[in-house]
């Protein structure tokens, strides 16, 4: 019950963190949603605001977890294609 709806919270944060990172990596600046999770709406400033952000990617050498290593993969290539305007 608690365990599956904190489990539903959390993949629907990095669903929308994941949106949120290929409208960046797309060169998109407006209508960005954030405010779609708590996640994406802390990190908004780090994502998408004036700052150099940094994306540790783990993976996993099991070949059981080759699928889901593709996909971080994926994500982190998304994440570096983010370009940001950072002003000292």
């Amino acid at each position: 019950g608690e365990h599956f709806g904190e489990m539903t919270n959390i993949n629907q944060s990095l669903t929308t963190l994941g949106r949120v990172i290929t409208q960046l990596s797309g060169g998109l600046t407006s209508g960005i949603c954030y405010r779609e999770s708590k996640l994406t709406r802390l990190l908004q400033d780090s994502i998408g605001g004036n700052s150099t952000t940094y994306v540790i990617a783990t993976l996993s050498p099991a070949r059981e977890a080759a699928e889901e290593s593709l996909f971080t993969v994926k994500f982190a290539d998304r994440a570096r294609r983010v370009k940001q305007n950072v002003f000292a």
